[in-house]
């Protein structure tokens, strides 16, 4: 039977004795609390730990769903501390500080359907590629032959990525709508493109951006929508691609509208 409900912790902060169902408690584990038989956690005198918590039943989007189940799996049937690679943690720490900072600054952000939407699958698509191992590519066959699939996969993503209004926020929305792993990609496009496929899907993002400036109600409400929730990186990396700040974009198409 399905779990109705996942709930995962993410430690910021741990400092003294923790236990989790009697595993240690560190703050490189992450504590899931969902599962058979319930929970016993034995907390430290100075903790701060992000919940998460799931609803599977409640997700409509197809392809975000199939990652919740896959969640699921990988977090195992019963409660305790899953020990992660550091990097990989600190790495979905960064990307939720960055959610909750947004957040915080600006309440009502979630109250539009895009940038709601964009939340789940920040939230959704992190917790899944922390949790998974990277693959290498199958090092089988001829240079030729990895070069046309090579060419294949990333000429399928260009066709998806660009022509869809609903272009992909992350790698790894990117490898669970191509059913690839991260290294997979990334040879992919460096071997056909030269460019790796975060650097590819953040400048698809941003046109993305660019456009939908022009009937905005705020910056904020677009780049959030798409995915871009640490403001201070959003303005330099759209500057680097347009020669302007996002806000000059903004400003001069209300004064058209006016």
């Amino acid at each position: 039977m399905a779990r109705s409900k996942l709930a995962i912790g993410i430690p910021f902060q741990l400092e003294g004795h923790a236990l989790l169902c009697g595993q240690t408690s560190h703050r490189d584990g992450l504590h899931v609390f969902s599962g058979d038989g319930g929970f016993e956690f034995l907390s430290p005198d100075k903790h701060v730990v992000v919940n998460l918590e799931i609803e599977p039943g409640a997700i409509g989007d197809e392809l975000v769903r199939s990652q919740v189940d896959e969640i699921t799996s990988l977090l195992g049937a019963k409660p305790g501390v899953l020990n992660i690679d550091p990097a990989r943690l600190q790495g979905f720490r960064a990307v939720l500080k960055q959610l909750l900072d947004a957040v915080a600054a600006t309440p009502t952000l979630l109250d539009d359907v895009g940038v709601a939407a964009s939340f789940e699958k920040s939230v959704i698509f992190g917790l899944a590629e922390t949790l998974q191992g990277m693959q290498d590519v199958d090092p089988h066959g001829s240079v030729e032959a990895r070069t046309a699939r090579n060419w294949q996969l990333v000429r399928g993503i260009r066709e998806v990525v660009e022509e869809s209004p609903d272009c992909p926020l992350s790698v790894a929305e990117l490898c669970a709508r191509f059913h690839a792993s991260r290294r997979t990609l990334q040879y992919a496009f460096e071997d056909t493109l030269g460019v790796n496929p975060s650097a590819y899907i953040r400048a698809v993002r941003l046109d993305h951006v660019r456009r939908e400036l022009r009937g905005a109600a705020s910056v904020t409400e677009v780049a959030t929508r798409w995915g871009f929730w640490h403001f201070g990186n959003f303005s330099n990396e759209y500057r680097g691609q347009f020669g302007e700040l996002p806000s000059e974009t903004w400003r001069r198409s209300r004064v058209r509208a006016g």
